[in-house]
């Protein structure tokens, strides 16, 4: 495939638009409209939501959890105080639960130290009851009776309540979101929850010296999760555009440099963003920063090498209509392969099985097709407007442009070094990246929120406060187990296998737990507690009843003395159990060992039910898992992508082999580096690696494209290597600089994934400059790619 005949192509096309250029200025203003239009039915997707599609083992099986027990999620609240049996404290956490119950949407019931159920032995048996249910008890002495009563309890301590009544736990359990809700609102009911929760929690009623409010729970965190990035991700949009203009403002001095790629650059931004809210497609607003810097880095980036081309062909011609269509010759194939070739690398997302990384796969294609659409129509149409200078003030500026002319030299100079020192540039790099590339498999996988956001946000600090408190948890998972048969859990012998689950479960190391138990719940706590009242409060009657026949009475005793608790754990044929666990910590291995282990008691005690486990702990181990996977399709896909079309356009399989070697080097250098420092590998850092595969390619692209066409024209592959660091080495440097600045402008982020994508993406884009000097043009001087020339 000749580069110059496709050339003379691109020639006419650059002709075509100049001479219609008001009727494409039109049509670039109606998608700018429709791109704004669109802006105001833009929404919000819910990031969890997005994490698996419907046909997801996890998805089926929290489907069915739900249809049976009701929401997978809480709104937790720890109470932390002197003493949590102050008078003014449980009076709090009485009003509190039910604020909550009245407002928050979808609110079930309210577990809390003022709001549970205890089961005490009377004259005529038993009865169970809330001692604050009336009204919160003034005389001390009372209050010190309940406290002995509900400390005697182990249901409790350890769980609803700390042994030394410092803390306390309130947990608001949700009905089912409506399935149909997109039908009923436009508002995400997990939101509506958040928000609700939010209101009443941070109230200014509930402010007091004598307590402190720690909210969590998924809808709670999740909303603050909205609401914070809705600022952060504009904060660094705009540091990246006011970084961007002041390097172009550097590198292009001039006015028409500045705006065209800043106007290109936001209509690419209305446009795609308008066009998700006309299909009705949500923003993933964690994740929306990534093919936004994309979009306008590669935009600028585009820009560039077309003003400078223009610029350079104007200063020969002195017509800016003739030097537009030139421009458009010179950089119109090299722009769009870039373009077709990182379009092709980012859709290798949708390989990794996550919906979410999916979604940026498709946001950062439309970002790379529209920014090239306005880049390749706009730029050479306004550059062509304007009066024509006079060729003897344009000899003049040349004149003065010594500083170009001493940059040319020394770009010329370092492609003679390159050349002269050609085989011992390819033994160094093949022995660099064996030195780095071991380093590949230390890279751990974690989605820890503590790690992958870091403490520095205000609502992740206090969720890790939680965490570290003796009652507090942010993940929780649940176990059940489904019998076949009705009534199937009265059997003692079910109840008691379940309960050796339990235990195992209690001894886990990721399990929350203290001095006093461990943090979950279940039937079992209902059950052996009405067993230890029945038997005259004896501690050795904590335990499961010895027949069924107790069983069934107990749970029947149960209901009938006002006991409103046992379907949050079981179903109403009683033949399935749940129990909630809640997690001290998040550990990626060590999770997966747990379910592992859960799975092997299972399928060894129940063999005739089937163990399932569901929430978010468990949607965080199967993410981990699909990271992993998703990474190395990803990888694989897109350099298969890239290497195919390198091999297609420049025709030679030896040459599209030469092009993805400067795009295995980002690779190998960012996974060496996150190994060696053991930085993790979350569902943000591992979009960089397929996105710097798509980046990247775009310099090897100028660079082999003008190496190329100089050989087409001369036969000599050192006078072509020369004349490429002549032409566009200037262009490939400003580009990535504009790349790494934009992507450095992350590390300014609170946020530490984002911290991380700020010194890895421009690593990895600098060591794929350096490829591009140094072993691109060594190796296709040493192997002679075009065929026979002169050296």
């Amino acid at each position: 495939m000749r580069i110059n005949r496709i050339n003379k192509v691109f020639r006419k096309i650059g002709a075509f638009q100049i001479r219609y250029r008001w009727l494409f200025i039109i049509g670039a203003v109606f998608l700018s409209v429709f791109g704004f239009s669109g802006l105001r039915h833009v929404k919000i997707a819910n990031d969890r939501e997005d994490w698996f599609d419907e046909t997801d083992a996890i998805e089926i099986a929290t489907k069915k959890f739900e249809d049976q027990f009701g929401n997978n999620d809480n709104v937790n609240v720890l109470v932390q105080a002197d003493d949590v049996f102050d008078t003014e404290v449980l009076k709090m956490i009485k009003e509190l639960g039910e604020t909550l119950q009245d407002s928050v949407p979808y609110a079930d019931d309210v577990l809390s130290l003022a709001d549970m159920e205890l089961s005490i032995g009377t004259e005529e048996g038993m009865q169970v009851l809330n001692p604050f249910e009336d009204e919160i008890p003034k005389s001390p002495q009372v209050l010190d009776s309940i406290r002995n009563l509900i400390l005697s309890r182990q249901a409790l301590v350890g769980k609803i309540v700390s042994r030394d009544c410092k803390e306390t736990w309130i947990s608001l359990s949700l009905q089912e979101y409506p399935k149909d809700w997109r039908e009923h609102t436009t508002k995400d009911p997990m939101f509506q929850t958040g928000e609700a929760a939010i209101r009443v929690i941070t109230s200014d009623r509930w402010k007091s010296d004598k307590y402190t409010l720690k909210a969590v729970g998924t809808p709670y965190t999740e909303t603050e999760e909205r609401d914070f990035f809705s600022v952060e991700m504009m904060q660094r949009f705009l540091s990246v555009f006011i970084m961007m203009v002041v390097l172009l403002v550097i590198f292009t001095r001039s006015l028409r440099g500045v705006l065209i790629p800043s106007i290109t650059t936001f209509l690419g931004v209305i446009v795609v963003f308008g066009g998700m809210g006309w299909f009705g497609i949500g923003l993933n607003q964690n994740m929306m920063m990534l093919p936004v810097i994309l979009g306008m880095a590669l935009s600028v980036g585009y820009s560039v090498h077309m003003f400078n081309t223009f610029t350079r062909s104007y200063r020969k011609c002195c017509d800016r209509k003739q030097a537009s269509i030139e421009a458009v010759e010179e950089t119109g194939w090299p722009i769009f392969f870039t373009a077709v070739t990182t379009i092709g690398s980012v859709l290798s997302f949708i390989s990794a099985g996550i919906v979410t990384i999916a979604w940026v796969g498709y946001a950062c294609a439309s970002f790379v097709l529209v920014d090239y659409i306005f880049v390749i129509v706009l730029i050479p149409i306004l550059m062509s407007f304007g009066k024509n200078k006079e060729k003897s003030v344009v000899a003049s500026e040349l004149n003065g442009e010594m500083k170009m002319s001493k940059f040319e030299s020394i770009m010329e100079d370092f492609g003679h070094f390159v050349i002269r020192y050609s085989v011992g540039i390819i033994v160094g790099f093949m022995l660099l990246m064996l030195v780095i590339f071991p380093n590949i498999w230390k890279v751990e996988t974690d989605m820890d929120l503590f790690r992958f956001l870091g403490t520095k946000i205000p609502y992740v600090n206090r969720v890790y406060e939680v965490t570290q408190s003796q009652l507090g948890s942010y993940l929780t998972y649940n176990i059940t187990v489904d019998f076949d048969q009705e009534d199937a859990i009265k059997d003692p012998v079910a109840l008691r296998k379940f309960d050796a689950l339990i235990d195992s479960v209690s001894a886990f190391r990721l399990t929350k737990k203290n001095q006093d138990a461990a943090s979950i719940f279940s039937v079992l706590d209902i059950i052996k507690e009405m067993n230890q009242t029945l038997h005259g409060d004896d501690p050795a009657y904590y335990r499961i009843p010895d027949d069924k026949e107790m069983v069934a009475q107990i749970l029947l005793l149960y209901e009938m003395s006002g006991g409103t608790k046992t379907f949050h754990w079981i179903d109403e044929d009683y033949s399935m159990l749940r129990a909630q666990v809640q997690l001290e910590k998040y550990e990626a291995n060590e999770i997966t060992h747990e379910l592992e282990a859960i799975e092997r008691i299972g399928q060894k005690s129940f063999s005739d039910a089937k163990v399932n486990y569901v929430g978010s702990a468990i949607q965080f181990a199967e993410l981990n898992k699909k990271i992993v996977s998703g990474e190395l399709y990803s990888v694989i896909w897109a350099l298969i992508i890239i290497g195919f079309l390198l091999m297609i356009v420049f025709g030679s399989p030896r040459t599209g082999f030469i092009g993805l070697i400067p795009n295995f080097i980002p690779l190998i250098v960012i996974g060496g580096v996150m190994g060696y420092f053991h930085s993790a590998l979350d569902m943000m850092t591992m979009t960089i690696l397929p996105m710097l595969l798509g980046i990247a390619v775009d310099d090897t692209i100028h660079f082999i494209n003008a190496i190329k066409t100089e050989f087409e024209n001369c036969g000599k592959y050192k006078e072509s290597i020369i004349a490429a660091f002549h032409t566009v080495g200037k262009n490939i440097i400003m580009t990535t600089v504009i790349l790494c600045v934009s992507f450095a402008m992350f590390t300014l982020s609170p946020v530490a994934n984002m911290v991380r994508i700020g010194y890895l993406a421009p690593l990895g884009l600098g060591s794929a400059l350096l490829a591009d000097f140094f072993v691109t043009p060594a190796f296709i001087y040493v192997t002679k790619p075009f065929g026979k020339g002169q050296l």
